[in-house]
């Protein structure tokens, strides 16, 4: 089984106005030949087609939310011994930078990784 099955089967979801969280608390007894540990943290980002036919926009969407999570990986706020997924809502298209980080902030204090 690949990691993102595991996530979209074991995990359950958290939703937001602009974002969807999928989170799965890593249990290392669950997947023995897997090696995950306590101290893991697997972060995706997902940006589907019906958001924009255009790579390039979804690259874009896609960069505003890596860097809200790389800062907050920065300031070692993001709690390991979990895997999550970030996936964006059409609603995106319009947000600022500004709405996208505090979104992904309450999500991710709302699924308890964040300290």
């Amino acid at each position: 089984m690949k990691v993102i099955e595991i996530l979209m089967k074991q995990g359950r979801f958290v939703g937001g106005k602009l974002l969807t969280v999928k989170i799965w608390k890593i249990n290392p007894d669950k997947f023995p030949r897997r090696n995950y540990s306590k101290d893991d943290l697997l972060i995706g980002f997902s940006i589907g087609k019906k958001i924009s036919k255009s790579a390039v926009k979804r690259n874009f969407y896609k960069r505003k939310i890596r860097e809200a999570v790389r800062l907050l990986l920065k300031e070692k706020e993001i709690l390991p011994g979990a895997m999550v997924m970030i996936i964006a809502k059409s609603e995106i298209k319009e947000a600022t930078y500004k709405e996208i980080e505090t979104e992904v902030s309450l999500l991710l204090k709302k699924i308890k990784i964040i300290k």
